[in-house]
C-alpha cells in the first residue's frame, strides 16, 4: 500500500525530542515509555511531557497521550528545549 500525504488513515509519528545526555548522567536512569511496552527511553513528547519510545511513537497517535498532569501548560518545542 502506497501512503500519500492525502491518505487520512495514515498514522503520523508522535514528534519527540531527545533528553540531554546530562540528564541521564545526573539521574543514571531513563524513564519507562508511556505506552504498555515499558521500554526505557531517552525520548519525550514535549507537548504532554511524557516519555515515549521511538517504536511506540510510530504506532500511536498524539491524541492517545495524556498530559503529565491536568494543569500542564504545553510549551512550544523551543521553550521546552530551552528548559532542558
Amino acid at each position: 500500500m502506497l501512503l500519500s500525504p492525502f491518505n487520512l488513515t495514515e498514522r503520523i509519528m508522535i514528534p519527540l525530542v531527545e533528553e540531554p545526555k546530562e540528564h541521564f548522567e545526573e539521574f543514571r536512569m531513563y524513564e519507562k515509555c508511556y505506552f504498555e511496552c515499558g521500554s526505557k527511553t531517552k525520548f519525550w513528547h514535549w507537548r504532554t511531557n511524557q516519555p515515549i519510545c521511538k517504536k511506540c511513537a510510530k504506532t500511536h497517535k498524539v491524541s492517545e497521550v495524556e498530559k503529565c498532569t491536568p494543569k500542564y501548560k504545553a510549551p512550544t518545542k523551543a521553550e521546552y528545549m530551552k528548559s532542558l
